[in-house]
Protein backbone atom coordinates (compact mmCIF):
# COMPACT_ATOMS: atom_id res chain seq x y z
CA UNK A 1 0.00 0.00 0.00
CA UNK A 2 1.39 3.38 -1.01
CA UNK A 3 2.17 5.94 1.72
CA UNK A 4 1.48 8.71 -0.80
CA UNK A 5 -2.00 9.65 -1.97
CA UNK A 6 -0.86 10.17 -5.56
CA UNK A 7 -4.19 11.43 -6.85
CA UNK A 8 -4.62 14.08 -4.13
CA UNK A 9 -1.00 15.25 -4.20
CA UNK A 10 -0.87 15.32 -8.02
CA UNK A 11 -4.14 17.29 -8.13
CA UNK A 12 -2.89 19.80 -5.53
CA UNK A 13 0.44 20.22 -7.33
CA UNK A 14 -1.15 20.85 -10.74
CA UNK A 15 -3.91 23.07 -9.34
CA UNK A 16 -1.39 25.33 -7.60
CA UNK A 17 0.79 25.34 -10.73
CA UNK A 18 -2.14 26.54 -12.84
CA UNK A 19 -2.99 29.22 -10.28
CA UNK A 20 0.61 30.47 -10.27
CA UNK A 21 0.65 30.62 -14.08
CA UNK A 22 -2.41 32.88 -14.08
CA UNK A 23 -1.38 34.94 -11.03
CA UNK A 24 2.35 34.90 -10.34
CA UNK A 25 1.93 37.12 -7.28
CA UNK A 26 0.10 34.25 -5.54
CA UNK A 27 3.44 32.45 -5.22
CA UNK A 28 5.40 35.28 -3.65
CA UNK A 29 6.15 34.32 -0.07
CA UNK A 30 7.88 36.05 2.85
CA UNK A 31 8.52 33.28 5.42
CA UNK A 32 9.80 34.44 8.80
CA UNK A 33 10.65 33.24 12.24
CA UNK A 34 11.20 35.24 15.40
CA UNK A 35 13.79 34.15 17.95
CA UNK A 36 14.38 35.14 21.53
CA UNK A 37 17.51 34.40 23.53
CA UNK A 38 16.51 32.63 26.74
CA UNK A 39 19.83 31.96 28.44
CA UNK A 40 23.42 31.69 27.21
CA UNK A 41 22.96 30.09 23.74
CA UNK A 42 19.46 28.67 24.40
CA UNK A 43 16.98 30.18 21.96
CA UNK A 44 13.21 30.06 21.57
CA UNK A 45 11.72 30.38 18.10
CA UNK A 46 8.12 31.24 17.36
CA UNK A 47 6.05 32.05 14.31
CA UNK A 48 2.54 31.81 12.92
CA UNK A 49 1.86 29.50 9.97
CA UNK A 50 -1.42 27.96 8.77
CA UNK A 51 -3.07 30.32 11.28
CA UNK A 52 -1.40 28.37 14.11
CA UNK A 53 1.27 29.44 16.58
CA UNK A 54 4.43 27.32 16.63
CA UNK A 55 7.18 27.47 19.24
CA UNK A 56 10.32 25.38 19.52
CA UNK A 57 13.76 25.60 21.10
CA UNK A 58 17.28 25.44 19.77
CA UNK A 59 20.31 24.96 21.95
CA UNK A 60 23.76 23.50 22.08
CA UNK A 61 25.56 20.92 24.20
CA UNK A 62 26.54 21.85 27.74
CA UNK A 63 30.23 21.80 26.79
CA UNK A 64 29.46 24.39 24.07
CA UNK A 65 27.73 26.75 26.50
CA UNK A 66 24.23 25.37 26.06
CA UNK A 67 21.62 23.75 28.26
CA UNK A 68 20.45 21.06 25.80
CA UNK A 69 16.86 22.40 25.79
CA UNK A 70 16.51 21.53 22.13
CA UNK A 71 18.35 20.39 19.03
CA UNK A 72 21.34 22.32 17.73
CA UNK A 73 20.91 24.82 14.89
CA UNK A 74 22.78 22.40 12.60
CA UNK A 75 20.19 19.67 13.29
CA UNK A 76 17.38 22.10 12.47
CA UNK A 77 19.19 23.11 9.28
CA UNK A 78 19.62 19.48 8.19
CA UNK A 79 16.04 18.67 9.22
CA UNK A 80 14.67 21.56 7.19
CA UNK A 81 16.49 20.34 4.10
CA UNK A 82 15.29 16.76 4.72
CA UNK A 83 11.67 17.87 5.26
CA UNK A 84 11.74 19.85 2.02
CA UNK A 85 13.43 17.10 0.00
CA UNK A 86 11.01 14.43 1.26
CA UNK A 87 8.06 16.61 0.31
CA UNK A 88 9.38 17.16 -3.20
CA UNK A 89 10.23 13.48 -3.65
CA UNK A 90 6.66 12.67 -2.59
CA UNK A 91 5.26 15.21 -5.06
CA UNK A 92 7.48 13.71 -7.75
CA UNK A 93 6.07 10.28 -6.99
CA UNK A 94 2.55 11.64 -7.25
CA UNK A 95 3.19 13.43 -10.54
CA UNK A 96 4.85 10.32 -12.00
CA UNK A 97 2.18 7.99 -10.51
CA UNK A 98 4.77 6.02 -8.55
CA UNK A 99 3.44 4.08 -5.57
CA UNK A 100 5.79 4.01 -2.59
CA UNK A 101 5.68 1.58 0.31
CA UNK A 102 8.36 3.45 2.30
CA UNK A 103 10.73 6.36 1.89
CA UNK A 104 13.52 7.41 4.23
CA UNK A 105 16.04 10.21 3.79
CA UNK A 106 19.15 10.72 5.88
CA UNK A 107 20.96 14.02 5.38
CA UNK A 108 24.58 13.98 6.53
CA UNK A 109 27.38 16.50 6.52
CA UNK A 110 30.88 17.16 7.79
CA UNK A 111 31.74 20.17 9.94
CA UNK A 112 35.15 21.05 11.35
CA UNK A 113 34.40 22.97 14.55
CA UNK A 114 37.90 24.45 14.57
CA UNK A 115 36.66 26.99 12.01
CA UNK A 116 34.01 28.25 14.43
CA UNK A 117 36.71 28.74 17.01
CA UNK A 118 39.02 30.92 14.98
CA UNK A 119 41.25 28.45 13.11
CA UNK A 120 41.64 30.25 9.80
CA UNK A 121 42.75 27.01 8.10
CA UNK A 122 39.37 25.38 8.82
CA UNK A 123 36.14 26.53 7.13
CA UNK A 124 33.27 27.60 9.36
CA UNK A 125 30.56 26.00 7.20
CA UNK A 126 29.63 22.37 6.45
CA UNK A 127 31.85 20.95 3.71
CA UNK A 128 29.28 18.88 1.83
CA UNK A 129 25.89 17.23 2.16
CA UNK A 130 24.86 13.67 1.43
CA UNK A 131 21.23 12.89 0.65
CA UNK A 132 20.91 9.18 1.41
CA UNK A 133 17.47 8.19 0.09
CA UNK A 134 15.97 4.73 0.52
CA UNK A 135 12.75 3.92 -1.34
CA UNK A 136 10.68 0.75 -1.37
CA UNK A 137 8.52 0.68 -4.48
CA UNK A 138 7.39 -1.70 -7.22
CA UNK A 139 8.26 0.98 -9.78
CA UNK A 140 11.36 0.34 -11.93
CA UNK A 141 14.60 1.97 -10.83
CA UNK A 142 14.56 4.31 -13.84
CA UNK A 143 11.24 5.75 -12.66
CA UNK A 144 12.61 6.16 -9.12
CA UNK A 145 15.66 8.04 -10.42
CA UNK A 146 13.38 10.23 -12.54
CA UNK A 147 11.40 11.12 -9.40
CA UNK A 148 14.61 11.84 -7.48
CA UNK A 149 15.93 14.12 -10.22
CA UNK A 150 12.57 15.90 -10.44
CA UNK A 151 12.55 16.54 -6.66
CA UNK A 152 16.22 17.59 -6.61
CA UNK A 153 15.46 20.22 -9.27
CA UNK A 154 12.46 21.70 -7.40
CA UNK A 155 13.15 21.63 -3.67
CA UNK A 156 14.01 25.23 -2.68
CA UNK A 157 16.19 24.19 0.26
CA UNK A 158 17.95 21.40 -1.62
CA UNK A 159 18.74 23.70 -4.54
CA UNK A 160 19.89 26.43 -2.13
CA UNK A 161 22.19 24.00 -0.33
CA UNK A 162 23.61 22.69 -3.62
CA UNK A 163 24.56 26.24 -4.59
CA UNK A 164 26.50 26.57 -1.31
CA UNK A 165 28.32 23.24 -0.97
CA UNK A 166 28.69 20.00 -2.93
CA UNK A 167 25.68 17.73 -2.57
CA UNK A 168 26.07 14.00 -3.14
CA UNK A 169 23.31 11.43 -3.56
CA UNK A 170 23.00 7.84 -2.60
CA UNK A 171 19.73 6.29 -3.76
CA UNK A 172 18.74 2.81 -2.67
CA UNK A 173 15.74 1.23 -4.37
CA UNK A 174 14.42 -1.99 -2.82
CA UNK A 175 17.74 -2.66 -1.05
CA UNK A 176 19.85 -2.11 -4.19
CA UNK A 177 21.97 1.03 -4.58
CA UNK A 178 20.92 2.56 -7.91
CA UNK A 179 22.89 5.82 -7.65
CA UNK A 180 25.92 6.84 -5.62
CA UNK A 181 27.64 10.12 -6.48
CA UNK A 182 29.81 10.26 -3.36
CA UNK A 183 33.54 10.59 -4.08
CA UNK A 184 36.03 8.22 -2.49
CA UNK A 185 36.48 8.87 1.21
CA UNK A 186 33.14 10.60 1.86
CA UNK A 187 30.67 8.52 3.78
Amino acid sequence: MSIINNEKLRHNYHKLGERLKSDGSAGLMHPYVSTRLIQDVSVECSFVQYEKNYTFHGDEAVERGGHERGPSPMRYFLSGIAFCMQGWYAKGCAVAAVDVESMRLDVRTFLDMRGEHGDEQSPVYPQWLIFDLRIESHAPKEKILEVVDWGNARCPLGVFAARAVPVYHQVTHNDAVVRDTRPEGIE
